[in-house]
């Protein structure tokens, strides 16, 4: 039996030795926000994309991470070792690249799309802009009626597409 198999299917996060194990919570953080759990592995090594990778191949998902003081990546099993799906080099911010890698590695298992860094700047810029049928002291304004297409010229000829389209599913049923 695989040892793999009784484990509970999660993200395996590794640390490059010496890293700040707090680093871990915040990627654990940002992949329980999106509801899918992490477990810290421990993986020697010394290069942090053949680490992830690492945390990649014992994972269930498939999905690993690894983080050092500069820098996180993200791997999954069927990418080439040398090429982890995304990494980010810290800017100060370690804590909020770990939470926004984690979010990210929970995506792949979810499937959704990836967040990135400046994803929240543009949701607050967009939270921020009035919408155009507003008025200045915040009521809307009444919407505009919607005008109806003109009927097209030849309505046989479109009738006529519409049979024939109708007997060829009838067609396909039988």
């Amino acid at each position: 039996m695989d040892a793999h198999e009784n484990e509970r299917p999660c993200i395996h996060v590794t640390l490059l030795k010496g890293t700040n194990a707090d680093l871990y919570r915040w990627v654990q953080i940002g992949a329980e926000e999106e509801g899918v759990p992490c477990r810290l592995t421990d993986t020697p090594g010394t290069d942090l994309v053949a680490l992830a990778y690492a945390a990649a191949q014992s994972s269930r998902f498939g999905i690993g991470v690894g983080v050092s003081n500069e820098m996180v990546a993200l791997h999954e099993r069927h990418m080439p070792a040398a090429r982890p799906v995304m990494s980010l080099k810290f800017s100060g911010q370690a804590d909020y690249f770990c939470r926004l890698m984690g979010t990210n590695a929970a995506r792949m298992v979810i499937r959704k799309p990836f967040r990135f860094a400046d994803d929240e700047a543009a949701d607050e810029q967009n939270r921020v802009k009035p919408h155009p049928s507003w008025q200045q002291d915040g009521t809307k304004r009444p919407l505009p009626t919607p005008t109806l297409p003109t009927p097209p010229d030849d309505l046989a000829l479109i009738a006529k597409i519409v049979l024939l389209v109708m007997r060829k599913l009838q067609e396909r049923e039988t």
